[in-house]
């Protein structure tokens, strides 16, 4: 399993320096996640494409409702001309960004027809990166003369934003892989049950990259680490119900289901007070929804990574937040590039 990292948008300069380090390092992939209000995911990675020789880069992720699939195959074309043919996307139905652009009206509300809009999205995106001339009649989205003729030869890599069963079969069908949103370890047999049934169908057992975003957070001491966690737990699932059943008690799933004003609070002012729901209940939470600890205990994590690693994980997306750059050295001493 190979171990990648996603950071906070950041200054294309940043993004240089991050990634030169963790390409030194040996490391994969950098991505950066796509926020309604920050900087765009593809320019940020503008200096680094044509600055590094190896490591991959990309946004995670992109919905086909909040950026046509023209202009998103615009841009992820250039940042891969600028790569030398080393540009990623993780293509979703659509988040955060669509809330404040009044497309949906709220978090677990799905956007009509997105699963369709999609895979049309991925089709389109695919026949684009050919460079030849494309007409493109869809159910939700239609292109007409559309011919990127300069498109460089090797086409980014398409992966799918999934955990659910139409999205996973579509990525199955159609993507060069998927990327889970912090899957616990207790979803991961029916998980990849329906993903591998949905590969063997379409006849694609090899090759096919499953990637895992999981938030790392890991300081000197556990109290620190633990406080950014918190800050950030809205997030790692939306704290669904799905996502917490395996490791709560059904009254605890329900508590937190039934107090979430507290964890969306903590995420909007950026802090780690959570007043509404049990120190030790908010503890579970951080504990299963994160890899979180002190530096001592970074075997520990490593060895919850291989859990994943042997479910069928081959890359792990570590979420970094406050000083990325300590984390990916540090990640780099103690566990390396590839988790053996």
């Amino acid at each position: 399993m190979r171990i990648h990292f996603i950071l906070e948008p950041a200054s294309a300069e940043e993004f240089l320096a991050l990634g030169q380090l963790a390409e030194e390092l040996g490391f994969d992939a950098l991505w950066t996640a796509n926020h309604a209000s920050a900087r765009d995911p593809f320019m940020s990675f503008s200096v680094l494409a044509r600055e590094s020789s190896r490591i991959r880069v990309g946004p995670v992720a992109v919905s086909p409702f909040e950026l046509h699939p023209l202009k998103m195959a615009n841009q992820l074309l250039t940042l891969n001309e600028f790569a030398g043919g080393r540009a990623n996307i993780v293509v979703g139905g659509g988040g955060g960004t669509l809330i404040a652009m009044a497309l949906k009206s709220g978090r677990y509300v799905m956007h009509p027809r997105m699963v369709r809009g999609v895979s049309e999205c991925i089709d389109f995106l695919r026949a684009a990166g050919t460079g030849q001339p494309v007409d493109y009649a869809g159910e939700v989205f239609s292109v007409s003369g559309y011919h990127a003729a300069w498109a460089e030869t090797t086409p980014p890599r398409i992966y799918v934003g999934a955990t659910k069963p139409q999205m996973l079969r579509l990525a199955a069908r159609q993507a060069d892989g998927v990327m889970f949103s912090d899957l616990t370890e207790g979803r991961l047999a029916e998980t990849f049950n329906i993903l591998n049934t949905a590969l063997a169908s379409h006849g694609r057992s090899d090759g096919f990259r499953v990637n895992n975003l999981y938030a790392w957070h890991v300081k000197k001491d556990r109290a620190t680490a633990a406080a950014e966690a918190r800050r950030k737990l809205w997030v790692r699932g939306m704290v669904e119900r799905w996502y917490i059943e395996p490791f709560l008690e059904a009254a605890e799933v329900d508590l937190v289901e039934n107090n979430m004003g507290g964890i969306i609070q903590a995420y909007r002012t950026n802090s780690p007070d959570i007043d509404d729901l049990p120190a030790a209940l908010v503890d579970k939470l951080v504990d299963e929804l994160t890899f979180c600890g002190s530096h001592a205990q970074v075997d520990q994590l490593a060895e919850r990574m291989r859990v994943f690693a042997a479910a069928g994980v081959t890359e792990m997306g570590l979420r970094l937040y406050d000083d990325p750059a300590a984390s990916i050295r540090l990640i780099a001493e103690a566990i390396g590039p590839e988790l053996n």
